[in-house]
């Protein structure tokens, strides 16, 4: 059996003296990191403070993309007050700002260094048609079906409020929507489309009966039953053909023109003495 010896005092000096070199350093490190981080700090703080990362004014902020809004409209809902630090500002947050009012689709907000300035960047969702609500004196509220207000090509409903943000110049739609629902709202975008390809001056939709949809034309009222998104192309076709008959007979006066079946469509007019009229060939 081998006998250890104990380590002389020389060796454990020269482990202690080890230990506390290795502390030393460490501690070291630990404080160079310390200072690292609070120049790091201090410096981002000191150039946020610098006039050239400073937006002075509205001047500096550049947008783009805008129709529909007047720029006094944009800056005012921005909501940033001058001077402003540029590295202070959030984006994303001034994007989702602009987003949540009702007329805007996207944004996009980015900071430019070099010179300092804001880009925004904005896509309007432009209204097509005016939506009334389905009964009398309703006033400003949250309902699109009982609240006047406005819609795009998508669906989108805006309330009559957000109009005020656009600029005067812009040439409100003159198309009118009545009954506005969830429904509506998913199936306007394939009508308003087919209006848009047909011949046929629309002025009016009324949907607030879902069983028929009616059209108010430049040759009169128009039942169009259900609406049914691969049939309102021939309806609409149909209708053209039919306006021969104003044509043909000046005394003819249509009370209302049914296409709930365009292959049979009926035609009634106002005289009692005369009956419905249906027209199976053209």
């Amino acid at each position: 059996m081998t006998d250890l010896a104990s380590p002389s005092p020389e060796t454990l000096a020269d482990r202690r003296r080890t230990l506390r070199r290795q502390r030393r350093q460490r501690n070291l490190k630990a404080l160079w990191r310390s200072l690292a981080v609070s120049g790091l700090a201090g410096g981002a703080l000191w150039m946020t403070t610098q006039p050239i990362w400073v937006l002075q004014s509205a001047d500096q902020v550049v947008l783009q993309g805008h129709h529909l809004f007047s720029e006094a409209a944009i800056h005012e809902q921005l909501g940033l007050t001058y001077p402003q630090s540029l590295l202070a500002i959030e984006p994303d947050r001034l994007a989702a700002q602009l987003e949540a009012q009702a007329p805007i689709q996207s944004a996009i907000v980015t900071r430019h260094l070099f010179p300092p300035r804001l880009e925004v960047q904005v896509q309007e969702r432009r209204p097509v048609a005016i939506t009334l609500p389905t009964g009398p004196g309703v006033t400003e509220g949250s309902d699109p079906a009982q609240t006047p207000g406005l819609i795009d090509a998508l669906g989108y409903w805006m309330p009559q409020s957000s109009i005020a943000m656009v600029d005067p110049d812009f040439e409100k739609p003159t198309l009118i929507l009545r009954g506005v629902s969830d429904s509506v709202r998913s199936q306007w975008p394939s009508l308003y489309q087919a209006i848009q390809r047909s011949t046929v001056r629309v002025d009016e939709v009324d949907w607030r009966i879902p069983s028929n949809l009616v059209l108010q034309t430049e040759f009169g009222m128009v039942h169009l039953g259900v609406y049914t998104p691969h049939q309102i192309d021939f309806q609409l076709s149909t209708l053209e053909r039919l306006s021969s008959l104003q044509s043909a007979d000046k005394q003819i006066s249509i009370e209302y023109i049914d296409l709930s079946n365009p292959s049979t469509p009926a035609v009634k007019l106002r005289e009692a003495i005369r009956p419905a009229t249906d027209l199976e060939a053209f």
